[in-house]
C-alpha cells in the first residue's frame, strides 16, 4: 500500500501550523499540543527539515521556531520531498531500469501518469492557500471568523531571511 509515513503527516501539520503563523515565534510544546504530535517526533521533524531552508529555529528560553520561506512559496511536495525524499507510486519509476519489465510492460506509462498526477497535486497546494482554508472551516464550524492577529497581517519578505532568533 503507498503510504505517507506519520512523520509526512506531522511535517505537514507543523509548516501548517507555522503557516497560520507566520511572523510568530512558536514553541515545541505549542506546536506539540496544537497538531497532535509527540514532542520527540517534533524535534526530529524539525531537525529534517532545517536543512531544507523552510524553518528556523533556534533554543533557549526566548526560542522557538518560523518559517524561514513565505507560505505560499512552500507546497506540500516541498515539504514531503524534504522529509521524505522523493515518494514513488511503483519501482519502475524510480529510476530507468529498476524494473526488468519497464521497457516491454503496458502498466508502466499509467504508472507514469499517475505518478505524474500525485506529483502536480502536491506541488499546487500551498501552505498559504491550506491555512487560509483552515480559517474558513474554522468559521464555518464556529460561526465566527477567527480572529486575526498581528501575526496575520504580516507578511513575511519573500527572500529567505536572517534568522531572527540569532540562531
Amino acid at each position: 500500500m503507498f503510504k505517507l509515513s506519520r512523520k509526512g503527516e506531522y511535517a505537514i501539520r507543523l509548516i501548517l501550523h507555522l503557516a497560520a503563523n507566520p511572523a510568530k515565534v512558536c514553541t515545541t510544546g505549542e506546536i506539540a499540543k496544537t497538531q497532535d504530535i509527540p514532542s520527540a517526533f517534533l524535534k526530529k521533524i524539525i531537525q529534517d527539515l532545517q536543512p531544507s531552508g523552510f524553518i528556523i529555529s533556534s533554543k533557549g528560553q526566548k526560542g522557538g521556531i518560523m518559517l524561514n520561506v513565505p507560505p505560499e512559496n512552500i507546497s506540500v511536495g516541498d515539504i514531503i520531498q524534504a522529509v521524505e525524499g522523493q515518494l514513488f507510486l511503483n519501482v519502475c519509476l524510480v529510476k530507468k531500469g529498476a524494473c526488468s519489465r519497464d521497457e516491454v510492460c503496458p502498466v508502466h506509462e499509467m504508472w507514469r501518469k499517475c505518478q505524474d498526477a500525485v506529483d502536480g497535486i502536491w506541488k499546487a497546494h500551498n501552505f498559504k492557500d491550506m491555512s487560509d482554508r483552515g480559517r474558513q472551516l474554522a468559521w464555518a464550524q464556529t460561526g465566527k471568523p477567527k480572529k486575526a492577529d498581528a501575526a496575520d497581517r504580516v507578511r513575511l519578505p519573500v527572500k529567505k531571511v536572517k534568522n531572527p532568533l540569532g540562531g
